[in-house]
């Protein structure tokens, strides 16, 4: 429950999750922007263009009854009545297109306000067809067309058609085109995609520009977190030589550089005086207990076979030292195995060899306890590191499998190589573990070896599994113990892969 509480505030803190909250903002915050402010420049350029239609419109309605009686003015002279109408910014087009012409004669230009270039009118008439407005006229030839259409001249100005204007005669049908000059900055983007805005453009890439730096800063600060960590475990692992503070690339990072250095300096020596004083604490245990065994043997000689509580007193004398040599033993293998977690042996180790080492090292006690112990390799796999801890842990496994093993069974060794771990399973055929004990059995100082379904040849402390554990995690590791279906008890062992 603690851990799940936790794991909230884990999420909020971790940077991966901080960097994808950022991301996110990158990307919607544009496009928010970006749809509000086309809502706003659509709005403005709908009042500008109203403004610039009804200008329009009230000079179409003023020409419209002159165009009642284009029929009788000449040709000549409708230049110069477009001319008393036309304004500033407004400019007038007149076309005609015959009823007894043939059907697809289309609309002619007659003539404009200002005067206009014949090109530049045709380029206008070509706009007019394109958007299907002379279509249209010539279907129908009556009521007004209020548009909204952008004309781009050749001469690299820009017009806005506002609207059309048609009347009906008895030669054809006239057409009034009225369209005003987009001469101001406002005016020149009717009719364009707000995207093509310069300003909206420069905001664009500038943002285009300052996104790519955050994120090129994060991508860059990532990769050196990542640097630094692959760093970290490969000083600590000791396979890159050198101190951590002066690989260390990142220079915020290098108090913590610094002080990983000073750690990994008092881990290595505090491992180095554990296994120093295990190994003092050994030796001075073991010499007054030598001169104890050397003091005993003139004291059996005097004592004589038919004074059974002597020989009683001699027994158990022998018994406890037997065990006080055991308790050695265990407790310099304690240290030892406090020392290597601390300071793992970083050397590579091949698995193959090493369990068949170890077995190897069991053959004797397997024979006298007439149990077959088998290796069964299934390819060939290293690890990266910690070849005694491992040893020691698969030691302790083979030596408890044997110990509860019946005489005539078989005790397998099994190395399965998989993608990314590699498995050493321990097999037996014994009784197994009660279910409700299996939980405990990698606890310290436990034991179930007095409940008289083992072989009881050495003094047991109730460390050998709890020390498994720890050497095995200790690499990186782990184990696992399970009843097999079929009766007997399986051990396995994991490690990465090298």
């Amino acid at each position: 429950m603690p851990d799940q509480g936790r794991r909230p505030h884990r999420i909020w803190r971790s940077l991966t999750f901080r960097g994808l909250i950022v991301l996110a903002l990158f990307v919607a915050l544009p496009a928010f922007l970006y749809v509000t402010f086309r809502q706003a420049d659509l709005d403005r350029q709908h009042l500008l263009l109203e403004s610039i239609r009804v200008k329009g419109l009230t000079v179409g309605r003023v020409l419209e009854e002159r165009l009642q009686r284009a029929d009788q003015i000449p040709l000549f002279r409708l230049g110069e009545e477009l001319a008393r109408f036309q304004t500033e910014g407004v400019s007038l087009r007149l076309l005609f297109r015959p009823h007894d012409g043939p059907a697809d004669a289309g609309f002619l230009y007659v003539s404009s306000a200002p005067a206009v270039m014949p090109a530049d009118l045709e380029y206008e008439r070509q706009h007019l067809a394109a958007a299907g407005v002379l279509a249209q006229l010539e279907a129908t030839c009556s009521g007004d067309l209020p548009l909204a259409l952008r004309v781009d001249r050749a001469d690299g100005q820009a017009e806005l058609i506002t609207s059309i204007t048609p009347v009906r005669t008895a030669r054809g049908c006239w057409a009034l085109v009225i369209s005003s000059d987009l001469a101001a900055p406002a005016e020149q983007r009717l009719g364009k995609p707000y995207w093509q805005a310069p300003e909206v453009q420069i905001a664009a890439a500038i943002y285009l520009i300052f996104a790519g730096i955050v994120l090129l800063i994060a991508f860059d600060l990532a990769r050196g977190l990542r640097r630094f960590a692959a760093t970290a475990r490969g000083v600590a692992e000791r396979r890159i030589e050198g101190r951590f503070a002066q690989r260390n690339r990142i220079p915020e990072l290098d108090g913590v550089a610094r002080a990983f250095d000073r750690m990994e300096d008092g881990l290595r020596s505090t491992a180095g005086e554990l296994r120093l004083a295990a190994e003092e604490s050994a030796h001075a245990f073991k010499t007054p207990l030598g001169t104890i065994r050397q003091a005993m043997v003139p004291l059996r000689g005097r004592v004589a076979a038919e004074d059974a509580r002597s020989q009683q007193a001699l027994q158990a004398i022998d018994d406890a030292l037997e065990r006080l040599d055991g308790l050695v033993r265990a407790a310099r293998n304690l240290d030892d195995a406090v020392a290597d977690r601390l300071d793992p042996p970083r050397e590579r180790v091949e698995l193959g060899a090493l369990i068949e080492d170890v077995v190897d090292a069991h053959a004797s006690d397997a024979a006298t306890r007439n149990v077959t112990l088998r290796v069964a390799a299934g390819g060939e796999a290293s690890a990266p590191m910690g070849g005694r801890l491992i040893a020691a842990a698969l030691d302790q496994v083979i030596e408890n499998a044997l110990s509860y093993a019946p005489a005539g069974s078989v005790v397998t060794v099994t190395l399965h190589r998989g993608t990314r771990r590699v498995l050493i399973v321990v097999a037996d055929t014994g009784p197994g573990v009660d279910p409700a004990l299996l939980p405990h059995i990698f606890q310290r100082h436990t034991s179930f070896r007095d409940d008289g379904r083992h072989d009881d040849r050495l003094p047991n402390f109730g460390l050998g599994l709890w020390v498994a554990k720890r050497n095995m995690e200790a690499v990186g590791g782990a184990i696992e113990a399970a009843n097999r279906p079929g009766g007997g008890f399986i051990v396995t062992l994991s490690l990465p892969l090298d």
